[in-house]
């Protein structure tokens, strides 16, 4: 009966021990997309709040953003974590689209608009790969310049895909350019400035 007991219990020790880093995988991910999903909410938040007084001044009556802090956070994401970043952003994004759209915020055309956004950055890193030099668009690896032309193609795709869901009129698929290339501009100077902190 010993034994048993002890085997048993050496069985039970030993699926523990398995479980173990599969938990921290978990654990990690739920980190990464906590931290993923509060600067997406931030960004969206900035933008909605803070831009729209200063773009009254240049354009008024658009509907799109000249300073666009979101497709920022969403390129970077893809460049750190590939198609994973879909699922990091996710959360954040369901929360702005409630905050947002309130009770439009689970209609068809609001959830495609918010989808086509999030798989545009990964979609045009995984094009860009296949025509340039791997280290181009590598982490640790890719210049500024590589980062940006990835955040023109996925700000490209993103406003056909939102033409195809809402109709933009012509100004505002300009200003969405505009406003995406803008918020990847400041949220690379955001990040340089965060290391540049992180290194005194």
């Amino acid at each position: 009966m010993t034994a048993r007991r002890q085997e048993s219990d050496l069985q039970e020790v030993g699926r523990a021990e398995r479980s173990r880093p599969v938990l921290r995988h978990l654990l990690r991910h739920l980190r990464i997309a906590g931290i993923v999903s509060l600067l997406y909410v931030w960004a969206y938040f900035t933008t909605m709040y803070f831009v729209p007084p200063a773009q009254e001044m240049i354009v008024s009556g658009g509907l799109m953003s000249l300073l666009f802090l979101p497709h920022g956070v969403r390129v970077l994401s893809a460049w750190l974590h590939g198609w994973r970043s879909v699922a990091y952003l996710l959360p954040g994004a369901l929360l702005c689209n409630q905050h947002f759209a309130g009770e439009r915020a689970w209609d068809a055309m609001i959830l495609s608009g918010m989808t086509v956004s999030l798989v545009s950055a990964p979609l045009a890193i995984g094009l860009l790969r296949r025509l340039v030099p791997a280290d181009a668009l590598g982490v640790g690896t890719a210049r500024v310049g590589g980062v940006l032309l990835v955040g023109a193609v996925a700000s490209v795709l993103n406003m056909s895909g939102l033409w195809a869901v809402y109709g933009l009129a012509p100004l505002d698929a300009v200003i969405t350019l505009l406003g995406d290339m803008a918020g990847l501009f400041a949220a690379l100077l955001i990040m340089r400035a965060g290391f540049w902190l992180a290194e005194r």
